[in-house]
Formats: C-alpha cells, structure tokens, sequence
C-alpha cells in the first residue's frame, strides 16, 4: 500500500511538472510566434507594402498574411521561405527578432544566453566593443 502512494506521488510529481512545462514551452512558442509575425510586418513595411502586395508576391493569401503577422498561425517552412523569397531577404532575417522585441529582460535575457555561451577571449572583445559604442562617463 505504501508502495503504491509512493508510485502515485511520484507519477504525480512528474504530471505536474510535464503539465507545468508543457505550460511554460507553450507561452514561450507563442512569444517566438509573435515576435515572427512582427517580424514579417516590419520587413514589409520597410517594402512599402501592403498585407496584400506582400500575398500577392508571396502567393499567399493577405488574410493568411495578417494571421501570421498576428501570431495566430503556426507557419510552415514553405511559408516562410516564399515570404523571405517574396521580401528578397535570407530566410535567416525573418528570425531576427532583436528589433521586435520590446520587453527589455527578454532582450537582457537573449544577450545573457549569447554570453554564456562564449569563451572568455571573446567575452573580453564583447566587452571592449560595448565600452566603445558605450562609454562610461
């Protein structure tokens, strides 16, 4: 019997926590969805263009365009490569998101990421670039 609440706590425990961060995964694909679609609309409004100009070049339709740019599609591969194709960007450029992100932290969080994940030489040259694009009074 103790056995079997031990099994049912821990099967439990791990619910929760898939719960919890299939939760978490969710919210955060959502944002990256968001931040794709903003994205997008700032590529075509550098064009000039209308939701429409740009499914007209893309072959797509303006709705979808619209849909995508409010984050409320999930867009495919194909997709993505007929806007980048339509917008004559890298389909790289498309996820570019530094400049559609507007919450400080997010951002203070990705340069975080980029840091950690440098050796310390290039930490030091980091460092010596943001003192000279950032002089210290």
């Amino acid at each position: 019997m103790v056995l079997c609440q031990m099994i049912k706590t821990q099967l439990w425990g791990l619910s929760y926590f898939k719960t919890s961060y299939n939760l978490h995964m969710g919210k955060q694909i959502e944002n990256e969805r968001l931040l794709l679609g903003r994205r997008i609309r700032s590529l075509r409004n550098i064009k000039g263009w209308t939701q429409e100009e740009l499914g007209s070049h893309a072959d797509l339709s303006y709705k979808f365009i619209g849909e995508i740019e409010r984050g409320q599609q999930n867009s495919s591969f194909d997709t993505l490569v007929k806007i980048a194709t339509a917008l004559k960007v890298d389909i790289l450029e498309l996820f570019r998101f530094e400049q559609e992100t507007i919450d400080k932290t997010v951002v203070e969080n990705r340069i975080g990421r980029i840091v950690k994940g440098l050796p310390d030489e290039d930490v030091r040259r980091l460092l010596m670039v943001l003192r000279v694009l950032y002089p210290v009074v």
